[in-house]
């Protein structure tokens, strides 16, 4: 059995004014990347190339928290 990997994304296309965030576990970069499509499409948000945005892994090797967004804007 694959390990799984977590990533976060705060910067995709959203409704505005409320910022987003986004959690995808998957094998690797590129199958997070297809899954966060999928769901973004779902909820007819963009995906295009005219809309980037960044996928963080983050590591599972050793307790973690992070706030992905804390609201202050």
């Amino acid at each position: 059995m694959s390990k799984l990997k977590v990533f976060v994304c705060d910067d995709h296309d959203g409704f505005y004014p409320v910022g987003v965030s986004s959690i995808i576990v998957a094998k690797d970069r590129r199958q997070a990347k297809k899954l966060l499509n999928e769901q973004l499409k779902i909820f007819r948000l963009e995906t295009s190339k005219d809309c980037p945005y960044t996928l963080r892994e983050i590591p599972t090797d050793s307790p973690i928290a992070i706030i992905i967004n804390d609201g202050n804007y």
